[in-house]
């Protein structure tokens, strides 16, 4: 009994004497019971409304989103690609004073998780040569379009998602093409690019001077809701030609010369979204007001601004040591179906800073606990914030700053690359957090 004595006063040491530590974090589970006064609360008072997406980068993404679909939730949504050209097999003697036969554009779609919408739909593309460089070295937004060449379009009508095509021969073999979409170009450009100058075939720093490459823009036709969709398309993957992007240029009926596309800092995907739905539109025009039902969407639509208004009563007097913080957020599962699934994972930032739309992550993200990852069983996204809510206590109580600017619910760019979105039922959302009291 005494040793047992003496090992509970050890412990009892050990933590008051870290508890004025700054960003000190109780491990989950410890203290519990009445001896460290450990409380928990689920009843904070959570204001929530749909803002719009702030700027997101739009090139050196994983994948391009391409497409255009008419959701049944948040209306229509387009997706536009454009990608720098390269040189598959430079030639010092290409024999551009010949006419072509025609030019094939190949765009493979990815493995995996790559369509959001209705797979059977047509759709409408135009397929244009770029008239200007995209610099690898800068960031783009998604609200950037590169110059385009209009008098050289192309359309394209059609479903796209499809399967393997096909063999095809290329120099006296045969080539089997990774599954994606095959679109025979204009005679326009298959001429521009057969009868370019000669140093155009010699180097890609050439190339671009005179074909910097192509713009994949689906067009806004008037589809019913819940037909259309986008699909994930890579334009800088394998080095295999048959699983790479390409456009393949015939010539003298069975000559091919092929161009490929460059990585992704110089591939750019530009998302347009909206009009909105009446729902929606209010919460944009009134985002003071607070909502049960709020909306995420990918491609620099819309988000989830979350408020925690009481937060700091929490840590008044005395600071608090968070035993844990968790945020659950359920969707809305009427808003569901197989085309239009929801998101597999959300992320959660905060502001910036006051009354910032520019998402700043958490330092919770850096955990392999942070979550995020959709539970279809129960329909719900949880995360656990502890770092960021203790944060938050230490710069009130020990510096008597204010920095609960709210949380952001948004769909990722990547891990996956999806556009996607879903709806988030806040008659259910729990802020539950356990603290204990420290003075």
């Amino acid at each position: 009994m005494k040793s047992r004595f003496i090992w509970l006063l050890f412990i009892a040491g050990a933590f008051f004497s870290c508890k004025k530590k700054s960003g000190n974090i109780v491990i989950d589970g410890q203290g519990e019971g009445a001896v460290y006064g450990v409380i928990q609360t689920d009843t904070l008072t959570l204001l929530t409304s749909t803002v719009l997406e702030d700027s997101l980068p739009a090139n050196s993404l994983a994948y391009s989103l391409i497409g255009s679909m008419s959701d049944p939730l948040l209306g229509k949504t387009t997706a536009s690609a454009y990608a720098t050209a390269l040189l598959y097999e430079p030639s010092s003697d290409f024999p551009n004073t010949e006419e072509p036969d025609s030019a094939v554009l190949f765009i493979p779609i990815i493995d995996g998780l790559n369509f959001y919408g209705n797979k059977s739909s047509q759709q409408v593309w135009d397929i244009y040569p770029l008239n200007s460089i995209i610099d690898g070295s800068k960031v783009y937004y998604q609200g950037y379009s590169p110059v385009i060449d209009g008098s050289m379009k192309t359309t394209f009508v059609g479903p796209i998602y499809k399967t393997r095509y096909d063999s095809v021969n290329y120099k006296k073999t045969k080539l089997n093409f990774h599954p994606g979409l095959r679109i025979k170009l204009s005679s326009a450009v298959a001429k521009k690019l057969m009868q370019m100058p000669k140093e155009a075939y010699q180097s890609d720093e050439n190339l671009n001077k005179y074909f910097p490459g192509i713009a994949v823009v689906p067009q806004d036709v008037d589809q019913p809701a819940g037909k259309g969709g986008i699909g994930v398309f890579s334009f800088a993957g394998s080095t295999v030609l048959g699983d790479r992007a390409n456009i393949f240029l015939y010539y003298r009926d069975t000559q091919t010369f092929a161009f490929t596309f460059s990585g992704t800092n110089r591939t750019i995907t530009k998302g347009n979204t909206g009009p909105y739905p009446a729902a929606v539109q209010q919460q944009l025009l009134n985002p003071k007001k607070s909502y049960n039902t709020t909306y995420v969407q990918s491609l620099q639509g819309v988000k989830t601004h979350i408020q925690i208004p009481y937060l700091l009563n929490l840590t008044v007097s005395e600071n608090v040591a968070i035993n844990k913080a968790e945020i659950v957020f359920y969707i809305d599962k009427t808003q569901i179906n197989s085309d239009f699934p929801a998101p597999p994972r959300l992320n959660l930032f905060r502001p910036a800073y006051p009354n910032s739309l520019r998402n700043f992550l958490l330092r919770d993200a850096g955990n392999s606990t942070f979550g995020g990852v959709y539970n279809e069983a129960k329909g719900t996204y949880t995360f656990i914030i502890t770092r960021h809510i203790q944060d938050m206590m230490n710069s009130w109580h020990l510096d008597g700053k204010n920095e609960n600017y709210g949380l952001f619910l948004t769909v990722p760019t990547g891990e996956p690359v999806l556009a996607a979105r879903t709806a988030i039922d806040h008659t259910k959302t729990k802020l539950r957090i356990t603290y204990t009291k420290l003075n």
